[in-house]
């Protein structure tokens, strides 16, 4: 009788499965280093070993080979504010002066040859701008440049820094500096409040000087004022007096036009006009039986003088006037 055979799993070699999984994982290694994505923000450039090959700045999937690498760059405006720094004007004046710095990346091949990354870029621009600005604010006066008219010369001498900061940036980095500004001018802090105190004081003595300037030319319009006042016054007191004279001589030609035409009539009225401004109601007059107002006031004119004819008037106004009025016609006795 012959034994049973035994069956016994047959054992396969484990190295190509390890070298299956080896290759698939360098495979997808390679895909992953060959896709290249490019933001719509940055450029990118691709080296090989180290060297520049080519640079992509179109946003998007791009390829490479895995050897390969990337060097994106943010090919936004860049937006640096350096802390202040205390430097000198021409007149010796120490200020804090605080800026800013707006630039960026035009030429990548230099600026990886130069700085390489964006903060020794910031901080070889931020050193570029402070020297320059310290230059510049060394050849102009704090007079000059604080002013609030258009004749300051802080605009001119920024736009020369900025000027002056791109030249060099292009030059030696291939940064683009698009403006170089001031944040704050002041004194530094521990000057600051004895500097203001000056400043007032010499505002005070501005104002005093203004104020008396003011009282002054106030007292001369208030002289010539006052002299033209009383020119206009005199001038208007002489033309009255003329009307009035004119007036009182008018107002004697017609009473002595109306006495020569009856001088009894008229001495009769001026006689009543003395009564009327004598009496009133608050006057008692005790008269005798004898007394001419009573005798005036009871029968009246004994004889009145007949109404002239037109030549009888005619000779009256001719004729010359009275040297002195003729005396009421009866006294007033008490």
């Amino acid at each position: 009788m012959h034994q049973p055979i035994e069956s016994r799993p047959v054992s396969l070699p484990r190295w190509p499965m390890i070298l299956a999984l080896f290759l698939g994982l360098i495979v997808l290694v390679a895909f992953a280093r060959s896709v290249l994505i490019v933001d719509q923000t940055e450029a990118v450039y691709v080296t090989e070993f180290g060297r520049s090959v080519r640079l992509i700045d179109t946003p998007g999937l791009h390829w490479k080979w895995p050897y390969q690498s990337r060097r994106g760059f943010d090919k936004r405006l860049q937006l640096d504010s350096p802390p202040p720094r205390e430097m000198l004007t021409k007149d010796k004046k120490n200020l804090e002066i605080a800026w800013y710095v707006s630039w960026r990346i035009t030429d990548v091949e230099k600026f990886l040859r130069s700085v390489r990354t964006l903060p020794d870029a910031s901080a070889r621009v931020e050193d570029m701008a402070a020297s320059v600005l310290a230059a510049e604010l060394g050849g102009h006066d704090l007079a000059g440049l604080v002013r609030v008219d258009r004749s300051s010369a802080l605009d001119a001498m920024m736009a020369d820094v900025t000027a002056r900061v791109a030249d060099q940036a292009g030059k030696e980095y291939g940064l683009q500096v698009v403006d170089v500004r001031l944040r704050r001018l002041n004194y530094p802090e521990e000057v600051r409040s004895a500097v203001f105190e000056q400043i007032r004081s010499e505002r005070k003595k501005v104002a005093a000087k203004t104020r008396a300037e003011g009282e002054s030319k106030a007292r001369t319009i208030r002289s010539a004022a006052d002299l033209e006042r009383a020119k206009t016054v005199a001038e208007a007191e002489a033309e009255a007096a003329r009307v009035v004279g004119e007036g009182e001589a008018e107002s004697t030609r017609i009473a002595n036009a109306a006495h020569a035409a009856d001088p009894a009539f008229y001495q009769f009225l001026k006689t009543l006009e003395t009564y009327r401004a004598a009496l009133d109601q608050k006057t008692t007059l005790v008269l005798a039986a004898d007394s001419d107002f009573l005798r005036l006031l009871t029968r009246g004119v004994a004889n009145p003088a007949p109404v002239p004819t037109p030549s009888v008037a005619r000779t009256a106004q001719t004729a010359p006037k009275p040297e002195t009025e003729p005396a009421p016609a009866s006294e007033t006795k008490p």
